[in-house]
């Protein structure tokens, strides 16, 4: 199948950074992906790499040699109908006509080319969503090509899974193969568990200092972390380089290049010698490969070492660049949110001592049917943070338990520095008016929030609720309820939590608690965690309470200081940019008399009534 890709198969300059004729020399790691999908035992190729390796030409050349080569049914699976639709327009049909071998498979028939199937002389090729259960049945078909695997549901529809059905349709061909191939994404993940299920194959290259064979792993990128500690500072240097595991010896770009060719796919659990000796008898049915961006003859050392500093202290990019660059599985480490990874966060202070690193205050409060809970807590450099004081107000029914609260946030200054709260959020769940006239009291400081579960990495929304009642026109100075996308801000502070114990000489983003807390506080912190759940024919990831836990407030406060922080752009206080922070100067002392206070549920003149 290489051997006819490099004669026949030609790049349409619009769609490939390279094109004009193919060659598997450029990279040569990929000849074997397509020789085994026209072996006459395999039935099964998944190839699980990182993005830009070259693994969806390769995995095009499959459908090309099938169509010229071996004509007969042949079906595209995508993760839905779009995909599945762009597949055909700026894949296929790109290929087709580039050529010449393939032009010449086209019938005179003008319809029999669309989008989503394409019937040619002595084949048909259907491209089809795998959220439809419909489109893809009662189609017998030789070949399968599963394409962003990883994007597939779980279940297609009300039926089966969607590679389950399509193992169906295969069914009356005896020389079947199914090609599947995407970047991983958790260790449940389709791709994952099909790699694991064939005979995991890993690209072994030979030293060219020492000839020591070895597979290349993220561990052995090195650079001077003295000198270079930032992406930028990596792209301003451009000097990273690979050590060879066994002597040691500098690996430039150019030389990675000369030893890809020289490469040879094992199996796990073999040596390239054991494998040498067995690879001509071999007969798995299921070849299962695996590659990193490291292999990429586009991709040099200084550009994964960037991408690494960049993605290191945010839990996102490092899941992106974890699933994405070194084709591995993302470890969701949420659950490492026990009272141990807590435990390890306290240290030698107790609560109302504001530590002198601390720069920006911000407070927040969950509003409970009986009590008002609340926290203070500092921000430094780099996202570190501080809870200063934490602590509850019991209900009154003369709205006491809230000047109480106000008292306590608001009158009065904290530690050497005299900081005054800059930010405090609010939770509305319970008592909202209550908590709404608390926020009227003390704006623009005070803000109203309510906690929703977004699966898109949307930390904020807002809308406000003064409008006049007739015109619907918002209101001078109407409040803004801030929607806060709870999901995202947990796994912010699991994260934060678990590096105390991954991380512990590392300040960035490290979390600290005073070490007078009740044991109920740091109970409460490990209170939940994160469960996938099935949503129709989706899969979703939710936190929920834990069983034999009843409460979470202390988990819900730092959710919410977690959100506080960030409304204040607290991420944006970096040790690099130090030099150009002015110093902080404590506030002056109030000079204006107090406003009167507003019982609970006063009316006001901009929602109608009298001034009280």
């Amino acid at each position: 199948m290489s051997e006819w890709a490099d004669e026949h198969r030609v790049l349409d300059p619009r769609f490939a950074s390279e094109p004009g004729p193919w060659s598997t020399a450029r990279i040569p790691y990929a000849r074997e992906w397509m020789d085994s999908a026209a072996l006459p035992w395999v039935r099964g190729v998944t190839i699980c790499g990182s993005t830009q390796i070259g693994k969806t030409e390769a995995v095009n050349n499959v459908i090309g040699y099938y169509i010229h080569q071996r004509p007969s049914p042949a079906m595209m699976v995508m993760p839905n109908a779009d995909s599945a639709r762009l597949a055909g327009e700026r894949r296929i049909l790109p290929m087709v006509m580039a050529n010449d071998a393939l032009r010449a498979e086209l019938t005179e028939r003008s319809h029999d080319v669309k989008n989503r199937e394409m019937a040619f002389r002595s084949s048909i090729l259907y491209l089809r969503s795998a959220h439809s259960p419909t489109e893809m049945s009662s189609v017998p078909v030789r070949l399968v090509v599963g394409d962003e695997v990883k994007n597939w549901p779980k279940w297609s529809g009300k039926e089966a899974s969607p590679l389950a059905l399509v193992r169906e349709r295969t069914r009356t061909f005896t020389d079947h193969v199914i090609v599947l191939c995407s970047t991983p994404s958790t260790r449940d993940g389709l791709i994952q568990r099909e790699f694991m299920q064939g005979d995991q194959r890993r690209y072994h290259v030979p030293c060219p200092h020492c000839g020591a064979w070895q597979t290349l792993t993220f561990k052995r990128v090195k650079w001077d972390n003295e000198k270079i500690a930032t992406g930028n500072a990596m792209r301003a240097a451009k000097d990273a380089w690979y050590e060879c595991d066994h002597c040691s010896a500098r690996i430039d770009d150019r030389q990675k290049r000369e030893m890809l060719p020289l490469g040879m796919w094992v199996p796990e659990g073999k040596t390239v010698e054991e494998w040498r000796a067995l690879r001509d008898s071999e007969r798995n049915e299921h070849r299962s490969y695996h590659l990193w961006a490291g292999y990429s003859p586009w991709i040099t050392w200084w550009k994964i070492a960037a991408t690494f500093l960049d993605a290191k202290h945010e839990p996102a990019d490092m899941m992106n660049f974890v699933n994405n660059w070194l084709a591995e599985i993302w470890e969701d480490k949420i659950n490492d949110a026990t009272v141990e990874a807590i435990a390890a966060c306290v240290e030698e202070r107790v609560q109302g001592e504001c530590p002198d690193d601390v720069m920006v205050l911000t407070g927040a409060v969950d509003v409970q049917k009986d009590r008002l809970e609340w926290s203070v807590q500092g921000w430094g450099m780099d996202e570190e943070s501080w809870l200063v004081a934490a602590g509850k107000v019991m209900r009154a029914r003369d709205g006491d338990d809230w000047r109480e609260l106000s008292d306590i946030l608001f009158n009065g200054v904290w530690g050497k520095q005299q900081l005054r709260l800059r930010c405090c959020v609010v939770d509305s769940r319970y008592r909202p008016d209550e908590a709404l006239d608390f926020v009227r009291r003390h704006q623009p400081v005070a803000r109203m929030i309510i906690g929703v579960e977004r699966d898109a990495p949307i930390p904020f929304t807002t809308h406000r609720i003064d409008k006049h009642p007739r015109t619907g026109i918002v209101l001078p100075n109407a409040i803004v309820v801030w929607h806060v996308n709870v999901g995202m801000f947990k796994d912010l502070v699991a994260s934060r939590i678990a590096r105390t114990v991954e991380e512990p000489n590392t300040r960035r983003g490290r979390m600290h608690l005073p070490n007078d807390l009740p044991v109920d506080w740091l109970t409460q912190m490990a209170s939940e965690h994160k469960v996938r759940e099935r949503s129709g024919s989706k899969e979703v990831h939710r936190w929920v309470i834990k069983p034999g836990h009843q409460r979470n407030e202390a988990w819900d406060l730092t959710v919410y200081q977690a959100a506080a922080g960030r409304l204040q752009r607290c991420d944006l206080l970096r040790s690099e940019d130090a030099a150009t922070i002015p110093k902080l100067t404590p506030p002056p002392a109030p000079t204006t008399p107090k406003k009167p206070h507003r019982p609970p549920g006063a009316r006001f003149p901009l929602l109608g009534g009298n001034r009280p």
